[in-house]
């Protein structure tokens, strides 16, 4: 049977625009890519006899085994750690080769009846991440939830706090920020860059505040398909303390909320202060500011990690065949609508042919449950025909409202 012409060009719109919208990005493909740390660590060997060269060995293999357990405990929130160290200890026994790129030897001393050196490591960072994942000790990106931070910041010489959104966002870097995030992306967390959010995203002035309630914030998470927002404000002061005339004290003060898109369910909390001292302000208040964001970073991850643990096996694989897709404008409000539902996640695009797409999502129930949920939504122009349904599939056709 032969297919129209118009049939045709369809099917190449609708590949276009799903290779548009479903192509991984530049930064996606970056992450895939080998990474590594460098770290200084002093391993210790024990002189048997006169035998130096050997202790040196042992001294320089130690040294390696605590670099690559002081990198993966960077990487592991504490809750974990702890309630996997047994296993954690197994799986590294034995294992640092795998994780060493290279390394260096830059001091060394014989001391009494030890040998002592100091080793600069090239650790397998990326590789150390998916050796714990494929653990079960360190949840993968794929699994951890996709942050939004909508933290303001306000320095000494500020007059009022900074922050990137709104219709009239101060992109000026606030130092905190920037540490908390960088400290959740070495965790693993996947982070929505502000940067790359369309302007028209801030449809009012609603959003022209420091402070957003957890229903503004949740409403924009939505809008960008973030799992989780972090509210919260970061404030630098001088302190009164003074130590003879050029000494000075600076204290900085983080707090921050998490809240679930899903379901608006508070899943962090975090109030964390740093005392720093320095005879130069602007370098005082960055290092005062530097020491806040990472502690508020680590502890929100942490409390993150925990909160998601114990949700993710609630959440079901669910296929969905979805017909009457080459109307594009259509399928995706129909997509839209979905990706926003509560309960759902990892919304992915398996396969497309001419008028049928199937995807596939995590939903927080059967497909049962998906189906009953989706007959109460309402797609403004359009309708649904759902005529099969199963444990974990779903058959649906898009209809003229």
């Amino acid at each position: 049977m032969s297919v129209s012409f118009n049939t045709v060009i369809r099917f190449i719109f609708l590949m276009f625009f799903l290779s548009v919208v479903f192509t991984p990005s530049k930064n996606v493909q970056a992450e895939n890519q080998i990474s590594t740390k460098t770290i200084v660590v002093i391993g210790t060997g024990k002189i048997h006899g006169k035998n130096s060269a050997r202790a040196r060995e042992e001294a320089i293999a130690n040294g390696l085994v605590s670099a690559v357990e002081d990198v993966a405990v960077e990487l592991l929130p504490p809750e974990s750690l702890a309630r996997n160290f047994q296993t954690f200890n197994d799986l590294l026994n034995g294992q640092t080769g795998k994780f060493v790129q290279g390394y260096r030897v830059l001091a060394e001393l014989p001391l009494k009846q030890t040998y002592r050196v100091v080793v600069e490591a090239n650790v397998f960072t990326s590789r150390l991440k998916i050796f714990l994942s494929d653990a079960g000790i360190l949840l993968s990106e794929k699994f951890l939830p996709k942050i939004l931070v909508l933290i303001s910041e306000q320095n000494i010489k500020d007059l009022s706090p900074t922050y990137w959104w709104g219709q009239k966002p101060n992109l000026k870097k606030a130092i905190s920020v920037s540490t908390l995030l960088k400290t959740m992306e070495n965790k693993g967390f996947p982070i929505i860059d502000f940067r790359q959010i369309p302007k028209n995203t801030f449809d009012d002035h609603t959003y022209d505040k420091p402070d957003l309630n957890d229903h503004q914030a949740v409403n924009l998470g939505l809008k960008v398909q973030a799992d989780v927002v972090i509210i919260g404000m970061s404030v630098a002061e001088r302190t009164p303390n003074i130590m003879g005339q050029n000494i000075r004290s600076f204290k900085s003060i983080v707090s921050a909320r998490a809240i679930r898109t899903d379901t608006g369910e508070e899943i962090a909390a975090t109030m964390q202060s740093s005392v720093t001292t320095n005879t130069d302000e602007t370098a005082g208040i960055r290092d005062t500011l530097f020491d806040a964001g990472s502690l508020a970073g680590e502890a929100l991850a942490s409390q993150i990690v925990y909160a998601w643990q114990k949700d993710e096996q609630q959440y079901n694989l669910v296929e969905v065949i979805v017909e009457g897709t080459d109307n594009l404008v259509n399928f995706e409000k129909f997509r839209r609508i979905i990706t926003q539902m509560s309960g759902v996640k990892n919304v992915q695009t398996k396969e497309m042919k001419v008028d049928e797409v199937t995807i596939t999502l995590e939903f927080q129930g059967d497909a049962k449950t998906l189906a009953d949920a989706l007959m109460l939504k309402t797609f403004e122009s359009i309708g649904i025909n759902i005529y099969e349904v199963s444990h974990n599939h779903l058959k649906i056709q898009l209809v003229p409202g």
